[in-house]
């Protein structure tokens, strides 16, 4: 019975980190950073996967000082985390054929004792460094007890106790700045409370960035694209905006606001069942000089599938809004942000999932809209919509605005991709993998099936760094598509590839793009 011991403890420690990380949202939390750092969702679940192990392994090290069975047991919350999406990629190598390939068995085989082999190594880390601090934690446990159980303890007694305990204040208050300085950018912390200094608002004056109702600007075109990055040439847009409607290219500066805008947060009905919560969060930003009793009215860019709180902690999104308005380069916008973390699908990919147990397109393009237009000033109408998402959201957003333009006059897309599933085995899952509903939930598919004419309503700002893989390719052919299909769009080529900085220092750009546009279609 003394042997068991230190195995149920183990098995019984491993389980709760793993069962923590789930029931917080850490691990997906983990996986939907790593997503947005530029992994696909199953090489995210694949490192999520393996920390969540290590720090198991460590735990139970600490436990029970049994560097081998605890080893054993971060492998089995690796396998039993990551299990599921192996199973998942086991059954589409079966299923492939033609040119997928075939099934490879040797290969199937080599993977699972990599896989096998990098579980053995991650609960083995975690050992290690659990081992090496084990002695001082038990030595600062028994200092404790004895200063305690003394009525005036020797101050060599407190003295490693109190060592320990500003170590673990230090990781308590560092552990978290580092994550977000490996998930956004090196300077995410510097920068929050002011204006980026290359983010979304570039510290330039405003007369430079005026909207590109004349010339396009080298990086901003209309027509044939200039080659303002590293990489090959994009294609040009054979069908521009239509003509400006107003004489006057920045009307808003009659009624120019200034001061800071307000982010509300509001809980709708969750639009899932299985998810971790009932109700979903949408932040709602109004800008300096909203007045809810007022009588002027607003246009509205929507944000999905991220929150507020991930976009601003990655871009300072909203100091930089009110930079934007206060200095008249783009009206006063509402912008909503609308997150689906907590819905049971790890990539939502903003769909109604094929098994009905997620509705995430309906709730966006229906729900948060109505929701919207009834509380606030807003101008309730396509033209004055727009929709926005970067990686998946990139996605998110050429697929909404194409299967509802009548609700969403216009599509930016930061580093997006243009099939259904692109993104990995998880992105295909609210699909059910069938071939079928994929391609009916591609914007590549559904830009070629929308009436001609209502190609022309539809305008798109797509953003993408033309030589990144991936990305670069898929921006290149969707546009090309747009091309083809006369729908009026301009590229943005960007100087640095997918990620918050991409959107930080194109941000800027993509709006007056679409400010434009508001003032050409006769939004204002």
């Amino acid at each position: 019975m003394r042997n068991l011991r230190p195995t149920l403890i183990n098995v019984v420690v491993a389980a709760v980190v793993a069962l923590a990380a789930i029931a917080t949202g850490t691990a997906d939390a983990t996986n939907a950073a790593l997503v947005v750092m530029g992994f696909d969702a199953d090489r995210a679940q694949l490192i999520s996967s393996l920390l969540v192990g290590g720090v198991a392994a460590a735990a139970a090290t600490l436990a029970a000082n049994s560097s081998r069975q605890a080893t054993l047991a971060g492998l089995a919350v690796f396998a039993a985390l990551f299990g599921p999406t192996f199973l998942t990629e086991t059954g589409n190598a079966l299923a492939a054929t033609g040119i997928d390939g075939s099934f490879d068995f040797a290969g199937w085989l080599l993977t699972l004792l990599t896989l096998t082999a990098a579980g053995v190594i991650s609960g083995w880390a975690g050992v290690s460094l659990a081992m090496s601090v084990r002695p001082g934690l038990v030595e600062a446990g028994s200092a404790i007890r004895d200063a305690v159980a003394t009525r005036h303890p020797d101050r060599r007694l407190v003295r490693q106790p109190l060592a320990l305990a500003i170590v673990l204040l230090l990781l308590v208050v560092t552990v978290p700045v580092f994550g977000d300085l490996v998930n956004y950018t090196p300077d995410a912390r510097m920068l929050h409370g002011g204006p980026p200094p290359v983010g979304l608002v570039p510290d330039v004056p405003s007369s430079s960035l005026t909207p590109p109702v004349g010339p396009p600007s080298p990086s901003l075109t209309k027509g044939p694209i200039a080659n303002s990055s590293p990489g090959p040439t994009r294609p040009s847009s054979s069908t521009p905006p239509p003509p400006t409607a107003s004489p006057d290219p920045q009307p808003w500066l009659a009624w120019l606001p200034s001061g800071l805008g307000t982010v509300t947060v509001v809980q709708l009905p969750a639009p899932w069942t299985g998810g971790s919560t009932t109700t979903d969060d949408i932040g709602i930003y109004t800008p300096p000089g909203y007045d809810p009793k007022g009588s002027r009215r607003y246009p509205v860019l929507y944000e999905a599938p991220t929150s507020f709180d991930f976009w601003d902690s990655a871009t300072s999104v909203r100091t930089a809004l009110d930079a934007l308005i206060d200095r008249g380069q783009i009206p006063a916008t509402i912008v909503v942000f609308v997150d689906s973390g907590s819905g049971p699908y790890l990539v939502s990919e903003c769909a109604n999932s094929v098994d009905g147990v997620e509705h995430m397109d309906d709730f966006i393009s229906r729900t948060a809209v109505q929701y919207v237009d009834s509380h606030y000033l807003t101008i309730a109408q396509a033209n004055a919509r727009a929709i926005t998402g970067m990686s998946q959201g990139g996605y998110c957003a050429a697929i909404l605005a194409l299967r509802h333009p009548t609700v969403f006059g216009t599509s930016i897309p930061f580093s997006g991709y243009y099939q259904a599933g692109a993104a990995g085995a998880n992105s295909r899952l609210p699909f059910g993998g069938d071939a079928a509903a994929l391609a009916a939930a591609s914007p590549t598919v559904v830009a070629t099936q929308l009436p001609v004419d209502q190609r022309q309503n539809l305008f798109l700002i797509v953003i993408a760094e033309p030589s990144q893989p991936f990305y670069g390719p898929q921006a290149t052919a969707f546009e090309s598509l747009l091309t083809a299909n006369g729908y009026p769009y301009v590229a943005l080529n960007a100087q640095v590839p997918h990620g918050w900085v991409q959107v930080r220092q194109e941000f800027p750009a993509a709006l007056e793009a679409w400010a434009a546009h508001l003032v050409a279609v006769g939004a204002f």
